[in-house]
C-alpha cells in the first residue's frame, strides 16, 4: 500500500519514526509528511492562502519520501494526499503521544489530520497511545499487525479514532469497539496569570462516568477503535427542526 503519515507532535516523535520503519518493513511504500515541531491541540486548522515552509528529507526510517512542513496535522494531510503526487491508500496520524478519547479528540491535531484526509477521500486512522513518556511499539504492532482488517472497515465519510493502553502488548485485555466519552477527561477549569501580561488555561483530570466508552475501556486496559463521521449534522434532531421552516 501507498501509506501517508503525519502527526501533531512532529517529524522528530519518535512513535513516528517507529511506525515508519515498522511499515516500510512490511513492504509498503511510505510517505512522511510531518509538521516541523508541536502541533498539538491544533485541531482541524488550516492555513489557507499563507506560504509554508516544505522541506524534503534527505532520509527518514526507511520512507520512500518525506518531508517538513510548517503548516498544521491538517496541512500536512492534505499537502501529502494532493502534492506528492502518490495515490495514497490509506493516511495515518499518529501514534499520538498520549490518549485522545472522549471530548479531548475535538482538540486534537492527530483526529484533525484523520478527519482531512477522509475530506480528501483517503481512508484515515487516528492513533494514539493513553500515557505520556511510555513505549509506543504496543501500537505500532497493534496497527501494523491489524492493517489490512482495520482498512477494510473503514467506509466513506468514517475514519478510525485508536487509543491504545501504555502497556505492553501480553498486559492489554483486548480489543473494544465503543462510542467516544461525553465527559472531558482533563478540563480547563480555570485561567492562572503566570506574568504581568500572561496567563495559562490550567485544568484537572475528571473521572470518566459514563459506561463503555473510550475512556472508560482505554484505562481499564483495552485497544478502543470508535467510528468517527466527518458529518457533524445530529440526523436524530434534524427532523424536530422542521418546525422552525417558513
Amino acid at each position: 500500500m501507498n501509506i501517508l503519515l503525519t502527526n501533531d507532535d512532529g517529524y522528530y516523535s519518535s512513535g513516528l519514526q517507529i511506525l515508519c520503519s515498522a511499515l516500510a518493513e512490511r513492504g509498503h511504500n511510505v510517505y512522511v509528511v510531518a509538521p516541523d515541531g508541536q502541533r498539538s491541540g491544533f485541531s482541524h486548522a488550516m492555513d489557507y492562502n499563507k506560504d509554508l515552509l516544505f522541506k524534503k528529507l534527505l532520509s527518514y526510517c526507511d520512507a520512500t519520501e518525506a518531508y517538513i512542513c510548517s503548516g498544521t496535522p491538517a496541512d500536512c494531510a492534505r499537502i501529502g494526499i494532493r502534492h506528492l503526487g502518490v495515490q495514497m491508500d490509506l493516511v495515518v496520524a499518529g501514534p499520538n503521544n498520549g490518549a485522545n478519547y472522549g471530548r479531548a479528540l475535538l482538540c486534537s491535531g492527530t483526529v484533525g489530520a484523520a478527519e482531512e484526509a477522509t475530506l480528501c477521500g483517503v481512508k484515515s486512522i487516528a492513533l494514539s497511545r493513553l500515557e505520556r513518556g511510555g513505549g509506543f511499539y504496543s501500537a505500532v504492532n497493534y496497527l501494523t499487525d491489524n492493517l489490512d482488517e482495520l482498512c477494510e472497515a473503514i467506509t466513506e465519510g468514517v475514519f478510525l479514532n485508536i487509543n491504545v493502553p501504555d502497556l505492553p502488548q501480553s498486559q492489554i485485555k483486548g480489543v473494544r469497539t465503543c462510542p467516544h466519552s461525553v465527559v472531558l477527561p482533563s478540563f480547563a477549569d480555570s485561567c492562572v496569570m503566570t506574568g504581568e501580561d500572561t496567563l495559562r488555561i490550567v485544568g484537572t483530570r475528571n473521572p470518566a462516568t459514563d459506561e463503555y466508552t473510550d475512556v472508560v475501556l482505554a484505562n481499564q486496559g483495552y485497544i478502543t477503535i470508535t467510528p468517527l463521521s466527518v458529518s457533524r449534522t445530529d440526523s436524530r434532531r434534524l427532523f424536530n427542526l422542521r418546525r422552525l421552516e417558513r
